[in-house]
């Protein structure tokens, strides 16, 4: 169990509100979510620019609002860094408002403080919800399919290419450098609403932290057994099956939902509505009676997912 896990278990022991991506305010009908980025953990200042950051953070905490069923609509953002960071923090908050005005979010507040690296904490808050329209992780039903959105694995492919010198092809090497520096923005709760989903969950520290966190808090077991139509791109690509699972199943921060579902949800991708925002559903696996994640002849325990206190992601 990871630091950041001790640490949930714990909250989560003694408060009823957490667990999902979204703590849900009955008083007010809201969901509420909270995301943090720290230089050096999750970005720096050699490769990554204002905009990039601004995206980043924006993008982190919208998919959680989403992924929870909800439409977000207004955000808190505190920012600590040094002062002779001011011009360079400046365009971030520049280009952040400009994601904000894009989505129709509003800005309502925060807080600023020195510091000796750039911080940057963002709380987002839906529009008002029924709690019986919230999605959550802890509802999966056996024979649920799961589902995700196909194009993962290019975020930790582009983290590797910039930060260990990947050899790759041009066409690859440029969509995996795009997508971790600048991940793709989906928007797709009102789409959600059309669709009956059981449990849902958007992908941060990996698709398989994902796949676990579902199997845990729904008591079910998930197999696995069509990895494949994810990224057929990288699948070509990459060496041989276990380069390819290691690769799609630890990439981490790529901001799409993992959801089941009774329904085929594969239908959905001829209507013009997914195609517009650029949205294709894959069907990755199916929910059953039992425990934990499975992937026939592969070892998930050696899957290495992302840790925030541990200097391990770049491994495959």
């Amino acid at each position: 169990m990871s630091n950041e896990e001790k640490i949930i278990k714990y909250f989560t022991k003694n408060y009823n509100k957490i667990g999902d991506d979204c703590a849900y305010l009955s008083q007010t009908k809201q969901l509420i979510s909270s995301d943090t980025l720290v230089e050096n953990i999750h970005f720096d200042l050699k490769y990554f620019t204002p905009k990039n950051i601004a995206h980043r953070l924006f993008t982190a905490n919208y998919s959680d609002i989403q992924s929870s069923g909800g439409k977000p609509k207004y955000v808190l953002l505190n920012l600590s860094f040094p002062n002779k960071n001011f011009r360079f923090v400046n365009k971030i908050i520049k280009n952040f408002h400009r994601y904000c005005l894009k989505y129709g979010i509003e800005i309502i507040g925060g807080d600023t403080t020195a510091s000796d690296k750039i911080f940057l904490s963002l709380t987002i808050i839906s529009d008002a919800i029924n709690k019986n329209k919230i999605i959550k992780r802890s509802q999966a039903k056996i024979n649920d399919k799961i589902y995700t959105f196909s194009g993962i694995g290019y975020s930790k492919l582009g983290f590797m290419n910039i930060y260990k010198n990947l050899k790759l092809p041009k066409d690859i090497s440029a969509l995996s450098k795009k997508q971790f520096l600048s991940p793709k923005i989906y928007t797709y709760y009102d789409l959600f609403k059309k669709i009956k989903l059981n449990s849902c969950m958007d992908v941060s520290d990996s698709l398989l932290s994902t796949l676990r966190s579902i199997s845990s808090q729904s008591n079910k077991k998930i197999v696995l057994n069509n990895l494949l139509n994810i990224n057929k791109k990288l699948h070509g690509y990459s060496k041989n099956d276990q380069h390819y699972n290691s690769l799609i199943l630890s990439s981490g921060e790529e901001f799409v939902p993992v959801f089941s579902s009774p329904m085929d949800l594969l239908k959905f991708n001829n209507k013009e509505s997914f195609k517009k925002r650029g949205i294709k559903i894959t069907c990755i696996g199916h929910i059953e009676k039992g425990q934990g994640v499975h992937l026939k002849n592969f070892n998930l325990n050696k899957v290495k997912t992302f840790d925030h206190f541990k200097n391990n992601y770049s491994a495959l």
